[in-house]
C-alpha cells in the first residue's frame, strides 16, 4: 500500500489521527483545568483555615497573657514549607509581629493594606510581588469587650493579621502535570493511531487493493483474476460477489467469442454467397435482356387474342419480374459509400411522397403529414435516404393496395416516450405508420433479413437495404405492429455524424 496523500489509507489514517488528537487533547485540556482549579481551591481554603486558627491563637494568647508563646507560635508556623508571610500590622501599616524578626516595625506591602482598606478584605486574594503567585488573607482583630480589659475602648481594631500562603510548589506540580499530560496525551495519540493504522491496513487496505489490483486486470482484459479476500466482513463479501461477477463475465466473454466466430464464419459464407449471386445475377442479367427483347419481337408476330401471343405476354411477365429481382441483387450486394451532405429530413421525405402521388398506390392512399418545423439540417447522402423512406413507403401501399392510410412524423428529437435511446437530443427521428394488416409476431423480427418477404411478388431485399443504408449513416430502424391495426416504422438519424 503506497502511501500517498489520494490513498484511502493516508486519508483514513490522518482522519483518525485528528479525531483522537481532538478527543484526546480535550480530555487532557479539561483535565489539566479541573486539576488546577481544585489546586487553586487547596491553597485557598488552606491561607483560610490558617488564618482563622492564628486569629482564634492570638485572641486566646492575648486573654490568657501568654504573648511569649505567640511569638513561639509565630516562629514555628511561619518556618512551616509554603508560608510566605505571617505578620500582624496595625492600623497604620506599621508590622507589629513577624514570623521574620527584619520586618518588625516596617511598613507592611501596599497591596496588603489597600486590601486592609476595602470592603473585601476578609477574603482571599493573589499576589505575585514575589514573582509567583500567592494565595493572601487579611483578617482585622477586633477590640470585642474582654479584650478592653487591656485595650482602651475607643480603639476598634487591635490589629490586622496578614498571612500568605506560596503558591510556587502547587504551580511547579501544576506545570509538571500538564508536561506529563501532554506527553502522555502525544504517547496515546501515536500509539493508538499506530494501533488504528495497523489494523486499518490489515483490514480495509490491504483488502481494498487486491480488490483494485484484480478490477485493474479485468480493466486489462484478463479475466482470470480473482479477488483473495477470505474474511468475512462487508469487504469479503464483495470480493466474493466480484470474483462471481469475473466468472460469468469471463463465461459471457466465452460464450460471445464462440457467437463472434460462428458469426464470422457465417458472414464469410454470406460474402462468398453474395460474391458468387452477384456473379451469377449479373450473367444471367444480360442473356435475359436478349430473351425478353426476342419475346417482345415474337408477341408482334401473333394478333391479338391468339393463344400463343397470351403464352409469350406472360413469359415477358416473369422475365420482367426475374429482372427486377436481379436488380435488387445486384444493388443489395453492391457496396455504396454515402456522399454526405447538409439536409433537412422534411424536405427529403416531401420529394419522397411526391413521386409516391405519381403511382396509382400512392393516388389511392390518404397521406397525412406531421413535420416538425424545428427539423435541422444534418449530415446524410439525400438519395440513399430517399430509397429508406421510398422502401417504407411502397411497403405501406402494398400491403393495402386498395387504399392506405399513412401517417408520417418527424421529431427534431427523440420523443421521451420512445424506449432504449440515449442521449435523445443527439437524433432526429421520423416514423412511417400504416392501417394495413400489420406484421405478424413471430415474423416481426425477421423481415430485416435478406431474402425474407411476406409479400408474393416481394423480393425480401428491400428493408435489408434500408437497414445498410441507415448502418452506413450511424443510424438505425425499428418495427412495431399489431396484427390487424398496422405497423410503425422508426428511423433514426445522428444530427451529428458519430
Amino acid at each position: 500500500m503506497r502511501f500517498v496523500p489520494r490513498s484511502l489509507f493516508f486519508k483514513m489514517s490522518l482522519s483518525i489521527s485528528l479525531v483522537l488528537a481532538v478527543i484526546f487533547g480535550a480530555s487532557s485540556y479539561i483535565t489539566f483545568r479541573i486539576q488546577s482549579e481544585q489546586a487553586l481551591d487547596a491553597t485557598r481554603s488552606q491561607a483560610i483555615l490558617l488564618t482563622r486558627a492564628l486569629k482564634n491563637t492570638i485572641r486566646i494568647g492575648m486573654e490568657t497573657g501568654h504573648i511569649e508563646s505567640l511569638m513561639s507560635i509565630f516562629h514555628t508556623v511561619g518556618a512551616l514549607p509554603g508560608v510566605e508571610k505571617l505578620r500582624v500590622f496595625d492600623e497604620e501599616g506599621r508590622i507589629l509581629y513577624s514570623a521574620k524578626l527584619s520586618e518588625i516595625g516596617k511598613l507592611t506591602d501596599e497591596l496588603d493594606y489597600a486590601v486592609y482598606r476595602s470592603p473585601e478584605r476578609s477574603t482571599p486574594f493573589q499576589s505575585a510581588n514575589t514573582g509567583h503567585r500567592s494565595f493572601c488573607m487579611v483578617e482585622p482583630v477586633e477590640n470585642e469587650p474582654r479584650c478592653q480589659r487591656c485595650h482602651r475602648r475607643e480603639i476598634e481594631t487591635l490589629g490586622v493579621l496578614d498571612v500568605c500562603l506560596s503558591m510556587e510548589e502547587t504551580e511547579k506540580k501544576i506545570e509538571f502535570n500538564r508536561l506529563l499530560m501532554l506527553s502522555f496525551t502525544g504517547l496515546a495519540i501515536v500509539l493508538t493511531s499506530g494501533m488504528t493504522s495497523i489494523l486499518l491496513k490489515r483490514f480495509v487496505s490491504n483488502p481494498v487493493a487486491k480488490l483494485v489490483g484484480t478490477m485493474e486486470s479485468v480493466e486489462a482484459g484478463k479475466l482470470d483474476g480473482r479477488v483473495d479476500i477470505r474474511s468475512g466482513d462487508e469487504l469479503g463479501r464483495l470480493g466474493n460477489s466480484f470474483n462471481e461477477m469475473i466468472r460469468k463475465l469471463s463465461e459471457a466473454q466465452a460464450e460471445i467469442e464462440k457467437f463472434h466466430h460462428r458469426q464470422l464464419a457465417r458472414a464469410d459464407r454470406l460474402a462468398s454467397l453474395g460474391e458468387m449471386a452477384a456473379g451469377i445475377a449479373h450473367e444471367i442479367k444480360n442473356p435475359l435482356a436478349g430473351i425478353y427483347g426476342a419475346a417482345q419481337v415474337l408477341s408482334k408476330e401473333f394478333p391479338e387474342g391468339d393463344p400463343k401471343r397470351e403464352i409469350l405476354d406472360e413469359m415477358m411477365a416473369l422475365m420482367k419480374r426475374l429482372d427486377n429481382t436481379i436488380r435488387d441483387l445486384l444493388n443489395f450486394s453492391r457496396y455504396t459509400e454515402p456522399q454526405f451532405s447538409e439536409a433537412s429530413l422534411n424536405d427529403v421525405i416531401d420529394k419522397v411522397l411526391f413521386l409516391v402521388k405519381q403511382i396509382p398506390e400512392g393516388k389511392r392512399a390518404t397521406i397525412t403529414r406531421e413535420f416538425d418545423p424545428a427539423m435541422p439540417e444534418i449530415e446524410m447522402d439525400q438519395e440513399q435516404i430517399k430509397q429508406v423512406f421510398l422502401n417504407l413507403v411502397l411497403n405501406a401501399l402494398q400491403a393495402k393496395p386498395g387504399g392506405c392510410s399513412l401517417t408520417i412524423r418527424t421529431y427534431s428529437e427523440v420523443p421521451a416516450d420512445v424506449p432504449d435511446v440515449k442521449h435523445n437530443a443527439r437524433f432526429v427521428t421520423a416514423s412511417v405508420t400504416d392501417d394495413g394488416p400489420g406484421i405478424p409476431a413471430d415474423k416481426i423480427g425477421k423481415i430485416f433479413q435478406p431474402f425474407f418477404t411476406t409479400k408474393e411478388a416481394g423480393t425480401g431485399l428491400g428493408l435489408s437495404m434500408t437497414r445498410k443504408i441507415l448502418d452506413l449513416h450511424d443510424g438505425w430502424i425499428t418495427a412495431s405492429s399489431e396484427v390487424g391495426k398496422g405497423a410503425t416504422f422508426r428511423v433514426f438519424l445522428p444530427k451529428v455524424k458519430l
